[in-house]
């Protein structure tokens, strides 16, 4: 008789309810699938002007350095990170990426149970780093505008909430919240809350008003604010994300960190980016630009375009979402066509002009309707 366990039986029960997470098409998918020879890829909110040519030199000059470890606990990366924030190196933890921020937040704090509350639709990684550690999602709809409702998250909250996210900007939508609501919002929390502050593309938003919530962190508030060199900077395939923090979450989240976080040339990268101040306006030009050219020309065809101040922007062409987004990728333009409404990433002056050039010739071609639910 075999008694052998399943590999499915040894494994963790929060794993195996992670749900599954859908990337955006990678330019070399779609190529294949349809060759296409000249791909414009705004499926996944990469940076579409690159990185600072700073970045890249240090990069470069990393290169023969390859066969020692990095800095084990990103010491000199914390310490730059600080004195930008007005903060001190031990309110600040690299991590890889802003997903690897989230998992180790649910790493730290999340037990069976515990509840993790948030608005949705908006970053999938949420819910997996929740389930991987047993804890129940608790979910609520965003504001029709496209923003985390914050007075419906605060009347949710229960004896068993550890963490609430607030995504801001939000992903898919691009809604963000004012900075002085989201720290009245923190403030307003009962003690045995963390609230998370995911600002991914916060540097992309236009205003004092949305201002980052970075200027809030002190050792009283029982929050987390997440960032990422991977949007406004352009490192996204070199993995630095940053928390900001109290001192008191900070050495208990440093005592789960994986040594040796940030590889070489992502710290580098990074710390070379912080220094290229023309590099990171020019970053925020394109995406300003961009955005508002889009919209408008969307907005000419008859589409709902959502309000954002991220670096895309969610669309309702009225048209089945999947259709569309197929129909685009056959003329080599990849767009998200898995959330209700497509997402499209804002690109260079060139990308955006073609983009709205295969937008126009899918609708005289023609689109599946929408099927409604």
């Amino acid at each position: 008789m075999n008694n052998k366990p399943t590999i499915e039986a040894l494994t963790r029960p929060g794993i195996q309810k992670i749900p599954p997470y859908v990337p955006g098409d990678t330019a070399e998918s779609v190529r294949k699938k349809y060759q296409v020879t000249n791909i414009i890829k705004l499926a996944s909110n990469e940076n579409q002007i690159g990185m600072s040519p700073k970045a890249v030199e240090a990069v470069r000059a990393e290169l023969e350095n390859a066969y020692i470890y990095p800095d084990p606990s990103s010491e000199e990366l914390r310490l730059r990170l600080g004195e930008r924030f007005d903060l001190t190196p031990h309110n600040v933890v690299v991590t890889m990426g802003g997903s690897g921020g989230i998992a180790l937040i649910s790493d730290v704090f999340l037990n069976p149970g515990d509840e993790v509350l948030y608005c949705a639709p908006t970053f999938g990684a949420y819910s997996g780093s929740a389930a991987r550690n047993g804890a129940v999602c608790v979910t609520l709809p965003l504001k029709d505008t496209g923003e985390f409702d914050l007075e419906a998250l605060a009347a949710a909250v229960t004896d068993k909430t550890k963490i609430v996210y607030v995504c801001n900007p939000n992903n898919p939508t691009g809604g963000t919240l004012p900075h002085d609501e989201v720290v009245a919002f923190v403030d307003a929390l009962p003690p045995h809350v963390i609230c998370v502050v995911d600002e991914a593309y916060i540097e992309f938003a236009e205003g004092e008003e949305y201002r980052s919530v970075a200027d809030a962190v002190n050792e009283d508030r029982r929050m987390i604010v997440m960032r990422t060199f991977s949007k406004a900077y352009g490192l996204a395939g070199l993995r630095i994300g940053y928390l900001l923090t109290s001192t008191e979450i900070h050495a208990n989240l440093m005592k789960a960190v994986i040594t040796f976080t940030g590889n070489r040339y992502g710290l580098a990268a990074a710390i070379a980016s912080l220094d290229d101040k023309e590099y990171l306006a020019a970053s925020i030009k394109n995406v300003v630009d961009g955005r508002k050219y889009l919209r408008e020309e969307f907005e000419k065809l008859g589409f709902k375009v959502y309000p954002s101040q991220a670096n895309f922007i969610y669309v309702d062409t009225g048209l089945s979402t999947a259709d569309f987004a197929e129909k685009l990728k056959k003329k080599g333009l990849v767009i998200r066509g898995n959330f209700e409404y497509n997402r499209v990433t804002i690109g260079t002056p060139e990308q955006n002009e073609q983009a709205v050039r295969f937008v126009k010739e899918v609708l005289e071609e023609g689109v599946e309707p929408r099927v409604a639910e």
